[in-house]
């Protein structure tokens, strides 16, 4: 992993193994709440998959839960990658939950900011095959999760968006976010993206490279698989060397200004021009749904 979590329980780590008497090549599941996660010991490759309904949206909840899921799979040395999915039809993650940046106190935003980095920290510079399963609607933050992966098979569907959209809600996605999203599509289609806030329609999204595949839907788990066993093949410590190599400017650069960006996501979130259009999109959200 990247970064130890400080409040990590004395008994997370290697002790946990397969209980006695039982066949290593059984899949084990461990779940929380919002999380379900299956790990099948036999081929190393664990599914997490997100089943905060309605929409998986990236609550704080969900975080420390997504953050505890994948540091057990990486302190878990039968583990070697990780396919991201959803157990919610048409949605992957609805991003950001708005709720926790709208009318509370600076410690909740700094509480929820810093999760929210300690969860691209972690996928972004994750050892394990990272693996995206996109079977729904993916925007901003959820946009991002799938893009911290090392690679993304999306379902192929037009009515299925991936993208950062955070200036149609009047909000900035911060540099990491932009960084990231640089990395896999490159400056120009990644600035103009970013600045109408688009929303790619799966087509649309493996055009532009923000997704590396379609897939019809039931086809989805299968070639997730198939690509992880693909990745699997090359030696661990090789691809992981290069891995880092690749993105460690990246993560080095939130981990050096960590404190900076959380005061600053802190002060821009509570003006009150801010807290305004975040109320008018719940409102529109509550119209929507209601």
């Amino acid at each position: 992993g990247v970064l130890p979590l400080s409040r990590r329980p004395p008994a997370w780590g290697r002790a946990a193994r397969q209980p006695p008497g039982l066949p290593l090549a059984l899949a084990r599941a461990f779940s929380n709440n919002k999380i379900l996660v299956e790990l099948d010991e036999s081929s190393g490759v664990a599914t997490m998959k997100f089943k905060s309904p309605p929409v998986n949206s990236l609550s704080l909840d969900f975080l420390t839960e997504f953050c505890i899921s994948l540091e057990k799979l990486e302190n878990n040395r039968a583990c070697r990658g990780v396919i991201l999915t959803s157990a919610i039809p048409k949605i992957f993650s609805s991003g950001l939950d708005i709720t926790e940046m709208c009318g509370k106190s600076t410690e909740h935003y700094a509480e929820f900011w810093r999760a929210v980095q300690e969860m691209w920290l972690r996928v972004y510079g994750c050892n394990m095959v990272m693996i995206a399963a996109v079977n729904g609607s993916s925007p901003a933050g959820g946009c991002l999760i799938a893009l911290s992966c090392d690679y993304r098979i999306m379902v192929d569907n037009p009515k299925f968006s991936i993208g950062l959209n955070e200036t149609q809600l009047g909000i900035v996605a911060p540099f990491w976010f932009k960084d990231t999203f640089v990395n896999v599509v490159g400056q120009r289609i990644a600035e103009r993206s970013l600045q109408l806030g688009a929303l790619h329609p799966a087509p649309e999204a493996l055009k532009l490279g923000v997704v590396d595949e379609l897939v019809p839907e039931e086809k989805l788990q299968e070639r997730a698989a198939a690509v992880m066993a693909q990745w699997l093949a090359l030696p661990d410590h090789a691809r992981q060397i290069t891995k880092s190599m690749m993105r460690k400017t990246v993560l080095d650069r939130l981990i050096s200004h960590r404190e900076e960006d959380i005061q600053h996501f802190i002060s821009f979130t509570s003006k009150e021009s801010i807290q305004k259009s975040l109320r008018m999109y719940m409102e529109m959200l509550r119209k929507k749904s209601g």
